[in-house]
């Protein structure tokens, strides 16, 4: 069999295609034949709802079961265009003779049976009369003479399927499940590309691919791509042609819809049934008439018009661009175009507008999201007028650039791919069903709003609804109303109002889906901000290119040589990838000691550098970027609107991840707001000190942008740090540090316990290294516990710890010395001491842990009046699994605290609000690019030289926890087992 006869009958047979599209809740319908034939369906309540019988004798008397399906067409009599339409394909004529060859009985998997639905000619005298089509010079196709060879071809595809179905099939086979698909892969028409933008220096209609190798020159015209490509007729270069059509047609069961859970109407709405009602199965334009006629080698469907392919989906949007109600939102749409090698098309050389090694489609992003093997999708767009009016109204952030009814067109074609994405791709919708006017109240976007704003019950949509085009895989709805609005208006203020970059990274997760290390930005960030009130402090584009944002890796190291800071600047995506993100960053040496200016200051070597087109999970300084822009919106989203942050007697609040912000200043006609950072370097005698201030407010949907000059930055210090450096938090530092260096006496105490938990377990720091150990900057320790949550330490004075050792709390020196002290003659620790010794070193553990206590508060001296809460902290009683408790007091310019002696402790004023960020790193700081879990943590000195008491019991005394061997086992018991 030659190449060109063998992929004809592949063709004809092999790709014509039965596709499952199931609904996606579907009632359990059970399938019951008979033994005399019938079909029962039944629902899941076993109540019968339809029953179709299977003919065992042709309604058609001319058609005679023993004879084939070419004979009993020729006996029908008026079949004569179709049969000269199957005379025009041997190998179609053979198997419509039962005349299939061996080969070609092999070729087609053993199955030699078609199902065919057969258009008399009648049908095919008013498509004649009535058509679009056209021949080669343009005029109207009104015979059959006039016909192409591909139109021909196009026509006999969507006349038949393989195998041997019957309506009744059609109707409940579990591998139809009410429709499925006819596909032609006949060509009537061929496309051109027209690409939005391209990189200069190259005319993207003339780039010449590589005659002599087998090259993906769709992957090479893809590199000179820079925002999509539009499909146009017109005259096909050598080069730059794609195939972007590819029709068909699909077959509607209505009784099977309605079976689960669709209406009529809704299927007269998608133009799946006529409007006067019908239970005949609709095959693309046409009904069966006569269905399930017999023959040997297949069934007859008779049809009552010819079945003509309509357009994909693509090609549907490409029309809708040249003309009609949607052409604006067709030319967004397109704009995430792109092209791609696919080989099913290489055996048609005369259509490879190359060397016949790369054939090309045009593909869509953003219905490749949607696109499945089971449902068929649908595509929501607005009318021209829709669009027009929502960009001209004076709500819209574009009026306050000049947009008018002369430039409204080339603005919002200006727009980034990247900031309409999460705007347009709402648009495409997985399931027709999803479209439907009964399922109306579930078309909501990915956060759970209406998608269309205003348009409230299924009426309404009906009456909004203009226009709706079938495609031969899916729908497409045109709407008197702009899907998604808000989402747009909001993503405009970011991008008019100089944010792109902090926009970029609220949209970044449409390049991460599926990523899970990448996950924490624009479906968190957005649904949170949509369903609250919120305050966004937008670090505008001037201010982080120019300053830029200091690297919290870099800084992580003890070598100041090694710190950077980062510019970023908004870039765009020109290559179709994942993990992207449209910002390009570029690194600059940090030094506080100077004023950061990109401007005057040299980058460092373009290895530390990221584009938007660089995977951020794991290439290059990607992932430090994506760490950089993560706590960016982490560190200046609030969950408030602005309204209650202005002109309070409060000036600390948290981010909604838990990050501290300070706000210096908070009128009605300023702000100054302070990350931990900011509050550090202010506290130094540095040059670059600074603050962040207001430059101006713009107003989203449901809560208020406010931009700021540069950006704000979490403290780059960590506890271990702050108490380390600081004088009169030694003494409390000392005993937690110590706990980390007596393993030899945890291996002797706890010996049954595992290396992980005497790390662990009995310790307040991480170990810095070994096999459990956590990175964290630079020969500190990470505390153990409250990962990823934001906390408060009351800490002890100096003072406040001499008064507690000197009410009998131990230090790991004192447990030492007293093991030493009950060794027996031979050297072991009797049974007895080792549970004192166990009290005594669960004392001084929990006596630490009771200082860490859940969520975050501040010392607010301008704060009249208060509240008083109950807070978990991380001394838990072992006996019944519960962390024991204190209470905050805030109020009368005071903090303080009341621990289980039913005592307040206050806050000192000098040691209040010390901010700090326990940041564990991916790897040693030096080698570090991103944060794998991040704690924001304040410390307060407790004052008047006092400490917090965990147990009642020991008030005053803390050798009742050990005094006996009993209480020593039962203090055990309590905290430690």
């Amino acid at each position: 069999m030659n190449t060109i006869y063998k992929h004809t009958i592949r063709r004809i047979f092999g790709c014509v295609l039965l596709s499952t599209l199931p609904l996606g809740v579907m009632a359990q319908n059970v399938r019951v034949i008979k033994s005399d034939g019938t079909i029962k369906m039944y629902d899941g309540s076993k109540q019968n709802i339809k029953v179709m019988p299977v003919p065992t004798v042709n309604t058609n008397e001319k058609v005679k079961a023993g004879s084939t399906l070419y004979d009993n067409l020729q006996a029908l009599g008026n079949y004569t265009t179709y049969l000269r339409l199957i005379d025009s394909f041997d190998g179609i004529q053979r198997a419509f003779k039962n005349e299939l060859t061996d080969d070609e009985f092999e070729y087609m998997g053993s199955i030699d049976t078609l199902t065919v639905f057969a258009p008399n000619d009648e049908a095919f005298a008013r498509f004649f009369a009535h058509n679009a089509w056209t021949d080669g010079q343009g005029n109207a196709i009104s015979s059959y003479e006039q016909l192409s060879g591909s139109q021909r071809f196009s026509l006999i595809c969507m006349s038949y399927i393989p195998g041997f179905v019957t309506a009744n099939n059609l109707h409940v086979n579990e591998n139809v499940k009410g429709n499925l698909r006819l596909y032609t892969w006949g060509y009537d028409r061929q496309f051109n590309l027209v690409p939005y933008k391209h990189t200069g220096g190259t005319d993207i209609n003339t780039f010449p691919p590589d005659d002599n190798s087998n090259i993906d020159y769709a992957k090479e015209l893809n590199q000179h791509i820079m925002d999509g490509v539009w499909i146009g007729y017109g005259t096909v270069g050598d080069n730059t042609g794609a195939l972007a059509y590819r029709g068909g047609t699909m077959i509607w069961n209505d009784d099977y819809w309605q079976y689960n859970g669709l209406s009529h109407d809704d299927l007269v709405f998608i133009g799946a049934a006529d409007t006067e009602g019908s239970e005949h199965i609709k095959i693309g334009n046409a009904h069966i008439t006569q269905p399930n006629q017999r023959c040997k080698n297949g069934y007859l469907h008779l049809v009552d018009e010819v079945v003509v392919p309509q357009p994909n989906l693509m090609c549907a949007l490409a029309q809708a661009r040249w003309g009609g109600k949607c052409s604006l939102a067709s030319s967004l749409v397109q704009r995430f175009n792109y092209l791609k090698y696919d080989p099913d098309y290489a055996y048609y050389e005369e259509q490879i507008f190359n060397d016949g090694d790369s054939a090309m489609t045009v593909r869509n992003s953003l219905l490749d999201r949607v696109v499945t093997t089971s449902q068929t999708p649908a595509i929501i767009l607005p009318t021209d007028e829709a669009l027009k009016a929502f960009l001209l109204a004076t709500d819209n952030p574009l009026w306050q650039f000049g947009i008018n009814q002369d430039n409204y067109y080339d603005m919002l074609m200006s727009l980034p791919r990247e900031v309409l994405q999460p705007f347009v791709k709402e648009w495409f919708r997985t399931s027709f069903t999803d479209v439907l006017p009964s399922r109306y109240s579930n078309m909501r976007s990915a956060k759970g709003h209406q998608l269309l704003a205003g348009v409230t019950t299924p009426e309404a949509y009906k009456l909004a609804v203009q226009q709706v085009i079938t495609a031969a895989d899916g729908i497409i709805v045109v709407v008197d109303a702009v899907p998604n609005a808000e989402d747009l208006r909001n993503e405009l203020t970011f991008v008019k109002l100089a944010g792109r970059v902090a926009g970029a990274a609220l949209t970044a997760n449409d390049r991460y889906e599926g990523e899970r290390r990448t996950s924490p930005f624009s479906t968190d960030y957005q649904r949170e901000m949509h369903n609250k009130s919120f305050t966004m402090f937008v670090p505008t584009d001037e201010g982080l290119k120019q300053y830029g944002l200091v690297d919290p890796m870099s800084m992580a190291s003890n070598n100041r040589v090694s710190w950077r800071y980062w510019s970023l600047t908004p870039d765009s995506i020109s290559s179709n990838g994942t993990c992207q993100i449209a910002v390009a960053a570029r690194a600059y040496r940090y030094d506080y000691n100077k004023v950061r200016n990109t401007e005057t200051d040299r980058p460092l070597s373009a290895m530390y550098s990221s584009n938007a087109n660089e995977n951020c999970a794991n290439v290059n300084y990607g992932p430090t970027k994506r760490q950089l822009l993560t706590d960016m919106l982490d560190q200046h989203i609030v969950l408030q609107d602005v309204n209650s942050l202005l002109n309070t007697q409060r000036h600390w609040y948290l981010s909604r991840s838990g990050m501290p912000i300070y706000m210096k200043e908070h009128t009605n006609t300023n702000i100054v707001v302070n990350g931990g950072m900011q509050i550090d370097l202010n506290e130094k005698d540095v040059a670059d000190k600074h603050d962040c201030t207001l430059q101006f407010v713009g107003q989203n949907s449901t809560g208020t942008s406010v931009f700021i000059d540069r950006p704000m930055q979490p403290t780059t210090q960590n506890v271990y740090q702050r108490l380390q450096s600081n004088d009169a938090f030694s003494m409390f530092f000392d005993c937690a540090n110590a706990l980390n260096g007596a393993y030899d006496l945890k291996n002797q105490l706890f010996d049954i316990e595992t290396s992980e938990a005497l790390n662990r377990k009995y310790t307040i720091f991480a170990d810095f290294s070994g096999s459990y150990a956590r990175y964290g900057n630079a020969n500190t320790m990470l505390v153990n516990f409250f990962h990823n949550f934001n906390y408060t330490i009351f800490v002890p004075t100096n003072e406040g710890m001499q008064k507690a050792i000197a009410e009998g709390l131990p230090t790991i020196e004192s447990i030492e010395q007293f093991v030493e002290e009950s060794l027996d003659g031979n050297g072991q620790l009797p049974d007895d001491k080792r549970e004192q010794a166990q009290a005594r070193y669960l004392t001084l553990l929990n006596f630490l842990k009771y200082h860490f206590c859940d969520k975050s508060y501040f010392l607010e001296p301008d704060l009249e009046s208060g509240d008083t809460e109950q807070t978990t902290t991380a001394c838990i009683d072992a006996s019944n699994l519960q962390a024991l408790t204190a209470d905050i007091n805030s109020g009368n310019g005071m903090l303080m605290v009341r621990d289980a002696s039913n005592r307040y402790k206050a806050v000192k004023p000098d040691l209040a609000n010390i901010i700090a960020r326990d940041a564990e790193f991916n790897n040693d700081p030096t080698r570090a690019r991103y944060i794998l879990s991040a704690s924001n943590v304040v410390l307060h000195g407790i004052d008047n030289a006092d400490y917090l008491l965990f147990d009642n019991t020991l008030n005053g005394d803390f050798t009742r926890a050990w005094r006996t061997p009993s209480a020593a086992r039962k203090f055990v018991k309590k905290y430690g087992k």
